[in-house]
């Protein structure tokens, strides 16, 4: 059963960008109303050497761009800094999460992350979906084959 309260929630992580977005296209699709997120990932920075890392300015330079793009369509992004599955264990207690939506990782560290949020929202009833987004072909879409001309090699 669906509230009037309940809201999608589009994670954005590699994929920063409002268009031509797989899991963000499927979020809104579903006719709830869509909160977009980034974390910035306690883990990732605290491993970084260099705190003023030319990446990490990067990444915080494109949401500025996306919170402007989001602002533009009556939106905003809202930007965390923490452990993820700290973040969505605070963002479940305070907000009636229907869905979380993201792309896929394929990162080791990042499978692991996604596999512990996912439980922990299941735990909450929250759903969590993810999405091809940022490859062509995924593991399990690349065939052996008989060297043909349609054939992709692994």
């Amino acid at each position: 059963m669906i509230c009037m309260s309940d809201t999608n929630f589009f994670w954005f992580r590699r994929d920063l960008r409002l268009n031509d977005n797989a899991g963000l296209y499927h979020a809104l699709k579903q006719g709830l109303p869509v909160q977009c997120i980034f974390i910035f990932d306690k883990h990732i920075l605290d491993e970084l050497k260099d705190k003023d890392d030319a990446r990490v300015t990067f990444i915080y330079d494109t949401l500025k761009g996306l919170d402007q793009e989001l602002q533009a369509h009556g939106s905003r992004l809202h930007v965390y800094y923490g452990k993820p599955k700290e973040v969505w264990k605070d963002i479940s207690k305070s907000k009636k999460i229907q869905t979380v939506f993201t792309n896929r990782d394929y990162e080791p560290y990042a499978l692991e992350r996604d596999k512990k949020v996912k439980s922990l929202l299941k735990k909450a009833g929250v759903g969590f979906k993810t999405y091809k987004d940022h490859v062509i072909f995924e593991s399990d879409e690349v065939l052996k084959g008989d060297g043909g001309p349609y054939t992709v090699f692994t």
